[in-house]
């Protein structure tokens, strides 16, 4: 495992009932949030593949939607079952739990370079047996022994201690906590050492996925009810009617949001090839009694405190449901009290749990369910049967141990090892026939509810207002100062070749011991070959790249670097040289694409939260910062001559971030836009098989490719002699190219024999010749594409613990040229010519 940042951070999980989210405070006392696919936000899903592994996050909520009895959305609404069937494999809940925190202690062991001390928040009405189901989990998951703190409690702090918001000792603070799945209710007094909890309660049925069922609801019973294609997409028999049900309950679930932040909006209701317009008077119409319920208590939490309401310091609102405006206003109407709300109620348990210093002391709570005992350390027994050529699975999980992988199946316990009876939970989880149930009735099926919690899968919206992003900002300036946040636009420097004394020194004071590439002294590029060193970028991020993207700024080629500092740096590759720094963002940047506005290159970069445009050659911004669609970008070009971009979900204007209602991308775990025989494809990779997709439907083009029977682990996408072409990678490292018009090999294929590949990229190596970059667990190769054979030997092996996390290709005078960038934050640029 690389060693990112060898100092200490701490780490704090909010373990949600329909996503997960981990905070994590660095030494330096900076506060940011795990990224899970390019967000803050990892669904909670829970997905057994055809290896007999767990799957979590997005995959597991795509692959539920084919196979929902190997499916569960929600475990944390399971604590109580005990055991949890999976197909046809039972797995106590703990394993289940722990497969989500699992994922987690990976993603994070992955950015710190080793884990810290982890706090894990719980509802604070949780008994010990329940309390005692998640500690086993984290520990499973590999997370050691965790700090449990309630979930009131770390959002009470987080209001406190991280906003400031005033509360004496003695006074009294109500957490109204609308979730995704859940809510919950709580009255907390301040004390001397922090908070103590006087009344909870809740409803374990009641979130956000309910909101979205009861607008689903309103649209089928108020929009062309008597249209029979409702049936089609209410209860879908074909696959092409469950992706129209699909993107149906997407465009119900953004719906509600947009209206969280305007009085109507028009979604697209797909099969019946009609706009509806909704307003928020209908959505609040809609959504009233599920608040009044909630309301009411809240009303009762405060009443069983014994509080007067003149204790009452502060009404604190968190979860992501709890940002309708009609939560406020109803509070505040029954209530007499000003809710306290902030931009991202969704990450303040998760933050809180960073401040809360220790469990405080809860009343009596409402006594869980016994549960039999949870095994977390199990002797070697009979396994779940696995297909023909799957991996043994190896010893039995202990204690501290991570989950096992998707490519190791979890053992079975010897008392679940007779014959396995489908549960009655899971026998309404097949569609209902066309007959029966009718469109209320799908809505409230299991399926209904699975694909409406598929659908919840949201993506966090920021609404900026305490950040006025400094363009290109002085390089003396800490942008994670809040004094700071607030820069305004600087030009940038006059010798914009030159970095800042800064940018050269205290970058490299404060990053951690940088690994160097093999050979790092610098070639001329006249006389460089293969894997010379022809550049070296001067400073570094503070932590690890995070994106790159490679262009061209007034005639001088240049890399593009976001990192986990919150910075976007614009690098000389000619010199290595600093150009300037964009400081916007304010949090990692997770994705940077560069097209074009005219004859002006134009970038467009994303932290997940908010996404910001503005100019390569001169850096001033395009448009103002907004809140993001997504954490990632699968394509930019031109829509009508107009600059667009794309995520996976739609298409949107470059500058306004205007939904364009064009077409929407079909998902998969690998997925590029490109044009293929004149037409705007999805493209992409699905259960290890190329596909060439329409965008108006999802449907597969000419079907799926042929594919190696390995994981694809790396894709690139270029036009190489004036075909679109795919280059994928398996976990064997076998590399294949595949013409995307003819559905056929492209090239010779070949295997990268001596490390784990990581990322591909293509190279103009001149002379007709297309050679591929192999970015790699041990460094860097170049591959001829026409014949297989490598080109040189593997070069840039770097000391010490960093890796590669990215590496694009340019070229410099016609000179063809590999930019990677490292763990460590730094930038090299090395020499393709053979």
């Amino acid at each position: 495992m690389s060693n990112l940042n060898p100092r200490p951070a701490s780490i704090s999980v909010d373990f949600g009932t329909s996503h997960t989210v981990a905070s994590i405070r660095r030494a330096d006392g900076r506060v940011h949030q795990q990224l899970f696919d390019g967000s803050p936000q990892l669904p909670s899903a829970v997905f057994m593949n055809d290896e007999g592994g767990p799957e979590v996050g997005t995959d597991a909520i795509h692959n539920g939607r084919r196979k929902p009895e190997r499916y569960e959305p929600n475990p944390k609404r399971r604590i109580d079952d005990g055991t949890i069937l999976l197909g046809e494999t039972e797995l106590p809940v703990t394993s289940v739990i722990a497969a989500v925190l699992s994922r987690v202690a990976r993603e994070c062991e992955q950015t710190l370079g080793g884990l810290g001390s982890v706090t894990v928040t719980v509802p604070a009405a949780w008994g010990p047996t329940r309390r005692h189901v998640v500690a086993d989990a984290a520990t499973a998951a590999g997370l050691g022994k965790v700090a449990l703190v309630p979930e009131p409690v770390a959002a009470a702090s987080h209001f406190v201690e991280a906003l400031g918001n005033e509360v004496p000792v003695g006074s009294g603070v109500v957490v109204y906590d609308l979730g995704g799945g859940t809510f919950d209710a709580t009255v907390l007094r301040r004390s001397g050492g922090g908070f103590d909890v006087l009344a909870v309660d809740g409803a374990d049925d009641l979130g956000g996925l309910d909101f979205d069922q009861a607008l689903a609801e309103h649209l089928a019973s108020s929009v062309q009810a008597e249209d029979e294609r409702w049936q089609r997409l209410t209860a879908p028999t074909e696959s092409a009617d469950l992706r129209h049900r699909t993107a149906f309950l997407e465009e119900v679930r953004q719906a509600k949001e947009r209206l969280s932040r305007s009085t109507s909006t028009d979604l697209t209701i797909p099969l019946l090839d009609i706009d509806a317009h909704l307003t928020r008077d209908e959505l609040e119409t809609v959504a009233a009694p599920l608040i009044e319920r909630t309301v009411r208590i809240t009303q009762g939490v405060i009443r069983e405190s014994g509080l007067p309401k003149e204790q009452i310091a502060g009404l604190f609102l968190v979860g992501a449901a709890s940002r309708m405006p009609l939560v406020a206003t109803m509070l505040h109407r029954e209530l007499g009290i000003a809710p306290a709300a902030i931009e991202q109620p969704e990450l303040a348990v998760s933050e809180g749990g960073l401040v809360a210093q220790a469990l405080t002391s809860s009343p009596q709570s409402v006594p869980s369910p016994a549960l039999p005992p949870q095994v977390t350390s199990q002797p070697a027994g009979p396994t779940v049967p696995m297909a023909a050529g799957s991996p043994t699975p190896g010893a039995s999980m202990q204690p501290g141990m991570p989950m096992p992988t998707p490519a190791a199946p979890m053992p079975t316990p010897p008392h679940m090892t007779g014959p396995i009876q489908t549960p009655a939970h899971m026998a309404g989880s097949l569609p209902p026939a066309p007959n029966e149930g009718g469109v209320t009735g799908w809505l409230k099926s299991t399926t209904g509810m699975i694909t409406v919690g598929a659908a919840g899968v949201a993506v966090v919206l920021l609404l900026a207002v305490l950040i006025v992003p400094g363009l290109m900002g002085d390089s003396e300036e800490d942008p994670s100062d809040p004094d700071q946040s607030n820069v305004a636009a600087n030009e940038p420097s006059e010798d914009a070749d030159e970095p800042t004394e800064t940018d050269g020194s205290a970058a490299e004071s404060e990053a951690p011991q940088a690994g160097t590439a093999e050979g790092s002294d610098t070639v001329s590029l006249e006389s460089a070959t293969v894997g010379d060193v022809v550049a070296l970028g001067e400073g570094r991020h503070t932590g690890a790249v995070t994106a790159m993207e490679t262009g061209v700024a007034n005639g001088v080629p240049v890399a593009v670097t976001g990192g986990e500092d919150y910075l976007i740096r614009v690098w000389n590759l000619e010199t290595g040289k600093l150009i300037d720094e964009y400081r916007g963002h304010q949090q990692p940047v997770s994705d940077i694409a560069i097209t074009a506005d005219g004859d002006r290159p134009v970038v467009i970069s994303t932290d997940g939260y908010e996404e910001h445009v503005w100019y390569l050659d001169d850096f001033t911004a395009a448009s103002e910062p907004r809140d993001a669609n997504t954490g990632t970008f699968s394509w930019v070009g031109q829509i009508d001559s107009a600059p667009a971009y794309a995520d996976d979900n739609s298409f949107y204007q470059l500058f306004t971030g205007e939904d364009l209602d064009y077409f929407s991308a079909p998902y998969a775990p690998f997925l590029m836009l490109m044009e293929v025989d004149g037409q705007l494809r999805g493209v992409g990779v699905e259960d290890d098989r190329v596909f060439v997709a329409e965008l108006e439907n999802g449907e597969y083009v000419g079907g799926t490719f042929d594919q190696l029977p390995n994981e694809v682990v790396a894709v690139e996408t270029a036009v190489i002699a004036g075909k679109p072409v795919m280059l994928t990678a398996t976990d064997a490292g076998a590399v294949q190219g595949w013409d995307l018009s003819s559905a056929e090999a492209y090239g010779t294929a070949f295997n990268e024999l001596y490390q784990t590949v990581a990322g591909l990229s293509v190279a103009d190596l001149g002379g007709g010749t297309t050679g591929v970059l192999v970015r790699g667990s041990e460094g860097l190769s170049l591959f001829d594409l026409d014949t297989g054979q490598q080109i040189g030997e593997t070069f840039g092996q770097l000391t010490g613990e960093a890796t590669w996390v990215s590496a694009e290709t340019s070229t410099i005078d016609g000179h063809p040229v590999a930019v990677a960038a490292s763990s460590d934050g730094s930038i090299t640029v090395f020499s393709l010519e053979r």
